[in-house]
C-alpha cells in the first residue's frame, strides 16, 4: 500500500458559492474512492481552499471524514507577493516541500475560470498552478471544466502552453472540447467528460405529499445586473420582473408549494448573494406556500434538499446539476454558453431557457410548458443518468486510474 499525494488546485472549500465547493467535494470523493479501491491511501493538499489558516482540516462528505491540508502557493502573483514570501520564509519553504513531494496535480479551474472573461489577474490566479507544476516537474491534469474563451492573444498563448504541457486536459462540454482542440492543434491530449458535480453523493429528501413542490433558484448576480450592475451578461429579459412573474404563477396554483433556493450564500448583502434576494422576496410575499429554505452550509445539503422536489428552475448552473443528477425535472435558465454546452450538446437535454435570446413571454411559456410536462422530463433525465452520465462516469474513472497508475 502507498499514499498518493495529490494537489487539488483552484478548488474552493471555504466559500459561499456552493457550486464551486461542489466541484471540490466531488473531485475529492471521486479520487478518494478510486485510490482506496486500489488498496492505497490518499492525502489531499488544497492551495486555493480559502482557509484563513494553513494546515490540516477536515470535511464531511456524507458519512466520510476527509482530511486535507491547506497551504499557500510558492509562486506569488506580484513583486509585493515575492516580498511577502521572503518575509514568511517557513511557510514558503513548506509550500515548496509540498509541491516537491506531491505525486500529481489536478486542477478543477473553479469550473469555468480558465478564461480571460474575468480579466488577466483572474486568469493568472487560475494558471499559476500549471506554472508551479512545470517548475517542480510534476504531472498535472485539468479536470473537467469549461475551456475559454480567450480574447487576449498573450493570455491565449499562456493557456495553450498550459494545456499542451499538461499530461491530459478534460473538457466538460463539447463546445469547450472543440475550442481547445482548435487552440492546441493536432495530437491534443484532450477529451470530453462531464462536470464532476454530477457524481457528488447525496441523501434523497422527502417532502409531505398532497402538494407539488417547486424549487426556484434566484441568482443574486443576475438580479443585480452582474458585477457591473448594467446587464453585464447581455440578458434579453428583465430578470427580476421575469422571476417575480414566475413566482406569481406558481403561487396561483392551489396545489403548489414554492421553495426559494439560494445556491450562493453569504452573511453580507453582496451582489452575488442569492440568499439576500430570496429573503427579500420571502418577506415581500408573506405566503404560507412560499418557503425560504435553510441556509446551506454545504453543497451536499443543498443537493439533499433539491432531490426531494418535483420541479426545479435555476440560473445557478450547479443548482440545476444538483436537480438533474438527483432525478428532478429541471429547467435551467442560461446566461452563458456553459449551459448550452452541458445540457444541450453533452446531455442532449433541450429544455433550457436562454435568458440572452428569448423574450420574457417566450421564457415564461417555456416555464409553464416544462412544468406541465415535468413527469416526462423526469423520465428523460432518469434515462440520461442511466445512459449518458453513467458512461461519462466510467470514462472518467478509467482515465483517472490510468493517470494515477492504479
Amino acid at each position: 500500500m502507498r499514499t498518493i499525494r495529490i494537489i487539488l488546485a483552484n478548488a474552493k472549500i471555504e466559500n459561499g458559492n456552493k457550486g464551486c465547493v461542489a466541484l471540490t467535494l466531488s473531485a475529492m470523493h471521486i479520487l478518494r474512492r478510486l485510490i482506496r479501491a486500489s488498496g492505497n491511501e490518499v492525502r489531499f493538499y488544497l492551495p486555493d481552499s480559502e482557509h484563513v489558516r494553513t494546515g490540516l482540516h477536515h470535511e464531511q462528505i456524507l458519512d466520510e471524514d476527509v482530511e486535507y491540508t491547506a497551504f499557500e502557493y510558492p509562486i506569488p502573483l506580484s513583486t509585493k507577493g515575492y516580498l511577502k514570501k521572503a518575509y514568511h520564509l517557513l511557510s514558503t519553504l513548506n509550500s515548496r516541500r509540498i509541491f516537491k513531494q506531491c505525486d500529481y496535480v489536478f486542477d478543477i479551474g473553479q469550473g469555468d475560470s480558465f478564461t480571460d472573461l474575468y480579466g488577466p489577474r483572474r486568469f493568472a490566479t487560475i494558471d499559476r498552478v500549471h506554472r508551479a507544476a512545470r517548475l517542480f516537474h510534476k504531472p498535472y491534469c485539468l479536470l473537467p471544466q469549461t475551456i475559454g474563451p480567450f480574447s487576449d492573444e498573450n493570455i491565449k498563448r499562456q493557456a495553450c502552453k498550459s494545456m499542451q504541457e499538461a499530461t491530459f486536459v478534460m473538457a466538460r462540454d463539447n463546445q469547450s472540447l472543440r475550442y481547445a482542440r482548435e487552440l492546441m492543434g493536432e495530437g491534443a491530449k484532450i477529451s470530453e467528460y462531464i462536470d464532476v458535480a454530477f457524481f457528488m453523493p447525496f441523501k434523497k429528501r422527502t417532502f409531505p405529499s398532497g402538494h407539488v413542490h417547486v424549487g426556484i433558484n434566484i441568482s443574486g448576480l443576475l438580479w443585480h445586473g452582474g458585477y457591473t450592475q448594467n446587464n453585464q451578461f447581455g440578458l434579453s429579459v428583465d430578470y427580476p420582473t421575469l422571476m417575480t412573474h414566475v413566482i406569481d404563477y406558481f403561487l396561483q396554483q392551489p396545489d403548489v408549494v414554492v421553495h426559494l433556493i439560494p445556491h450562493v450564500v453569504n452573511s453580507k448583502r453582496t451582489l452575488e448573494n442569492d440568499y439576500a434576494v430570496c429573503s427579500d422576496l420571502y418577506e415581500q410575499y408573506d405566503s404560507e406556500r412560499l418557503l425560504l429554505v435553510p441556509f446551506f452550509f454545504s453543497p451536499i445539503s443543498a443537493k439533499n434538499y433539491i432531490s426531494g422536489l418535483d420541479f426545479f428552475i435555476g440560473a445557478r448552473m450547479h443548482s440545476t446539476i444538483a436537480a438533474f443528477s438527483s432525478g428532478v425535472a429541471v429547467l435551467p435558465m442560461a446566461y452563458s454558453r456553459k449551459f448550452g454546452g452541458l445540457f444541450a450538446d453533452t446531455l442532449h437535454y433541450n429544455h433550457v431557457a436562454d435568458l440572452t435570446k428569448g423574450s420574457e413571454e417566450d421564457i415564461f411559456h417555456m416555464v409553464t410548458d416544462c412544468y406541465s410536462q415535468r413527469l416526462s422530463l423526469k423520465a428523460e433525465i432518469d434515462e440520461c443518468m442511466r445512459g449518458t452520465v453513467a458512461a461519462y462516469r466510467q470514462k472518467l474513472d478509467d482515465k483517472l486510474k490510468e493517470l494515477l497508475g492504479l
